[in-house]
């Protein structure tokens, strides 16, 4: 059992979601300081607290957002704590939710109705990044949207989208995910890598912003040549290669180019939350069911091998 800090909680895991970024730290190709526990998808209970947190919050169950802004810089300032530089970030650079007990600055713990499903609560994180996602790209509310790449986070964004009245375009070349695309409510998924085709699609369909969620340099170049005139392009998948960039067909076509990190502290999970709690998303349905820590070993390698069709969950504690 950790102690925690005047102002943390410590949380009794009940569950956490796995992610890209855990992948990336167990390979190694993310460095972090070892030793590190990871996990930072994370819901559980309040069974502890310091000193100067309320006793009424004991026994609360609660949502963990595992990244800590410090609040004081002139980033922070200008509500950019997503990319602040003294940010500390649960499952990275302090010990995170794959364990019996996690400590969580208060109001980074969120409290959540009791009767949420476990699958909605785990997956409230991620959900958190596809609403920020969405925003970022300011369409109006029901305008026709495409993604390209329908994995764990798109496949997120495609539901949250579609909850608020967007149609949507996926491109996937994984057949499971592009029958999950279909069973969310997107108008059609393809398989093309084919510019040409692409953006005649999208032309067709109206398409006023594309979100790369698939973090590869083949897929990010596609967004920008598929890309019609005035679209807003938003990339929310993180490809470490350089790509071709024409201005003058930048500039022509007016396009827009935005990157989308993670959160924004304390909106976007506020906003993630009642919408779930509403009833009108259920991001859980984007899950595989739970399965034990003993299987985190498996998980890993599978996901790092792309083998996996499904966003896979840790149960700590049975439900």
């Amino acid at each position: 059992m950790p102690q925690p800090a005047a102002n943390e909680v410590v949380v009794a895991v009940d569950a956490v979601g796995l992610c890209g970024t855990d992948v990336h730290c167990y390979t190694g190709k993310r460095p972090v300081e070892y030793p590190m526990v990871l996990g930072h998808e994370i819901t559980g209970r309040i069974v502890a607290a310091g000193k100067d947190v309320q006793a009424q919050r004991l026994g609360e169950r609660v949502v963990v957002e595992p990244n800590i802004p410090c609040g004081r810089c002139a980033l922070c300032t200008r509500r950019l704590g997503r990319i602040c530089a003294h940010k500390q970030s649960i499952g990275l650079t302090r010990w995170g939710g794959l364990a019996d007990y996690v400590t969580v600055p208060e109001r980074f713990a969120w409290p959540i109705p009791e009767a949420l499903a476990l699958s909605d609560a785990v997956t409230i994180e991620p959900t958190a990044v596809a609403m920020h996602a969405l925003s970022h790209a300011q369409v109006e509310p029901g305008a026709p949207i495409a993604i390209i790449g329908c994995g764990g986070v798109g496949l997120l964004l495609a539901t949250v989208a579609i909850a608020q009245g967007h149609h949507v375009v996926a491109i996937e070349p994984n057949e499971t995910r592009r029958r999950a695309a279909l069973a969310a409510g997107a108008i059609c998924a393809l398989a093309t890598s084919d510019a040409r085709e692409a953006h005649t699609i999208f032309e067709q369909a109206g398409v006023v912003a594309i979100f790369e969620c698939a973090g590869l340099s083949i897929t990010t170049q596609l967004c920008l040549d598929a890309a019609p005139q005035g679209t807003r392009i938003v990339l929310v998948g993180i490809a470490t290669e350089d790509i071709a960039l024409n201005p003058l067909r930048f500039v022509r076509s007016e396009l827009e180019l935005r990157g989308a990190l993670i959160y924004e502290h304390p909106h976007d999970f506020a906003r993630t939350i009642d919408l779930i709690a509403s009833g009108k998303l259920s991001p859980g349905d984007t899950a595989a069911p739970p399965q034990s820590l003993e299987s985190l070993p498996a998980l890993l390698e599978a996901m790092a091998a792309g083998k996996l069709d499904a966003k896979p969950l840790i149960a700590l504690r049975p439900a």
